[in-house]
């Protein structure tokens, strides 16, 4: 019996799919062709030719813009990521074949489409506006890390567009089953052996997806890495400790699989009882910059207080590329609490970051539009009022 299509095959699958197929079946036959492969991909799904299945996907596959300008797509993307909702519908009436093109991200690395930065700038009318566009609900994704827009808006937590995602068809594969948490799903792709040959997004381990215990015993079962790092030098354990508190049993169920869990990580998950316990017999490993950026990083108010107690420094520097201050990580997330922790702490206001050359107030700015949070408007204001009455202003 032959194997069903995905709801919404694309091109781009069909291709992944028969060079997948075709490294398999070099492992039995190394002088197999890729026109071997597609022909074995075409008899798998019911289709004697490889061009009778292309021939069907392309029909029903959603239309891919012609050539385009880089400079248009990129003043596109730029309004969706500033939330122009104005300017993109002129846009899109002017040259609606951009909807679906792909280019520079506006803020950062990467090449997605308008509905990657919609999604991640949590701008849910920019968002509708273009899905009534004809955005493709599962991306063009090859260039942006194969992160598609459903796996974007479960990591945002944008739950009402997840919800629109799915309604409209997205594709779930095992990333987007790990990410939602959905381990009936998980079970059932994984009963394809060849599940996990297809390639991972960030060049990285299955794992960091992994929303549930089960799926971390799952996929270490399958022979998953536990400590493979990803094209940004991320392990899975540190991935998981991001999410915070909804880390927290995640990161313990790999260390209770053998990885090896960093202060960083313990301080991300606000686990305080073990970075207690690993300050008594090193407490300069726990009072390292790097803790105290990871405790801000995931807003764990009292923990921070900790570390400055037990000699964190306020001016903690980040080890990244920007080298930014414990100061700037706080703004750039909008949590003024622990702004206030560390300003009455002693932090330098006019510090700058090594690539932006900007301020922890400069950050907040950038971040409202952003991160479209109104939390970091509330902390630009209140840095400025600082340095406002510093400088006699």
């Amino acid at each position: 019996m032959s194997r069903s299509l995905p709801a919404r095959p694309s091109l781009e699958w069909l291709r992944k799919t028969a060079k997948q197929t075709l490294r398999q079946l070099r492992e039995q036959k190394p002088s197999a062709r890729l026109a071997d492969a597609q022909l074995a991909v075409a008899r798998e799904y019911g289709f004697e030719s490889w061009r009778k299945l292309v021939g069907v996907i392309g029909r029903t596959a959603p239309a891919q813009p012609a050539q385009v300008d880089e400079g248009l797509v990129a003043s596109l993307l730029r309004l969706v990521g500033a939330g122009q909702i104005d300017a993109v519908r002129q846009v899109l009436r002017e040259t609606p074949d951009l909807i679906n093109a792909v280019g520079p991200h506006p803020f950062w690395g990467g090449r997605p489409q308008p509905l990657h930065v919609a999604i991640e700038t949590r701008r849910r009318e920019m968002f509708d506006l273009l899905l009534e566009h004809g955005a493709d609900v599962n991306g063009t994704n090859d260039q942006y890390d194969l992160w598609s827009p459903l796996m974007i808006a479960v990591h945002r937590e944008c739950t009402d567009m997840r919800d629109e995602l799915i309604r409209r068809g997205a594709h779930i594969g095992l990333a987007e089953a790990l990410m939602l948490g959905d381990d009936r799903r998980l079970d059932a792709l994984l009963e394809d052996k060849t599940a996990l040959a297809s390639e991972v997004p960030n060049a990285g381990s299955l794992l960091m997806f992994a929303r549930t215990e089960h799926a971390i015993d799952r996929l270490i079962e399958a022979g998953v890495a536990a400590n493979l790092e990803d094209k940004w030098g991320s392990t899975p354990i540190r991935a998981l400790s991001q999410l915070g508190d909804k880390g927290r049993q995640l990161v313990r169920r790999l260390v209770e699989h053998g990885a090896e869990a960093s202060p960083d990580e313990y301080a991300r998950i606000g686990d305080e009882a073990t970075l207690a316990r690993l300050a008594e017999s090193d407490p300069a490993r726990v009072r390292a910059d790097g803790v105290l950026l990871a405790t801000i990083a995931c807003g764990h108010l009292e923990i921070a207080k900790w570390l400055l107690k037990l000699g964190a420094n306020v001016n903690a520097r980040s080890s990244n590329a920007t080298h930014h201050t414990a100061l700037h990580e706080a703004a750039w997330s909008g949590n003024l609490p622990i702004v206030q922790l560390l300003v009455a702490a002693g932090a330098d206001l006019a510090a700058l970051d090594d690539t932006h050359h900007n301020t922890a107030r400069g950050w907040a700015e950038v971040a409202v539009t952003i991160t479209n949070n109104p939390n970091c408007g509330i902390v630009a204001d209140y840095l400025a009022g600082l340095e406002q009455r510093r400088t006699g202003g």
